[in-house]
């Protein structure tokens, strides 16, 4: 039987590795609504998909 002190250690590496796919592919939600806000405003990302897009990476960030 592994040692406590062993189980500590793996339960930290395994804490540590519970990032979001989410997260990684575009760091934190609020990084990303700036930026999306800010290529609707300069017109380079659509003002009528982008907040359907923004609101949806919301709501699979609270699941």
């Amino acid at each position: 039987m592994a040692s406590p002190r062993a189980l500590l250690a793996r339960v930290a590496r395994l804490e540590q590795a519970k990032v979001s796919v989410l997260v990684r592919l575009i760091g934190s939600i609020e990084q990303f609504e700036v930026s999306v806000i800010s290529g609707i405003e300069n017109e380079t990302l659509d003002s009528r998909d982008m907040p359907i897009v923004l609101a949806s990476v919301r709501r699979w960030a609270d699941l």
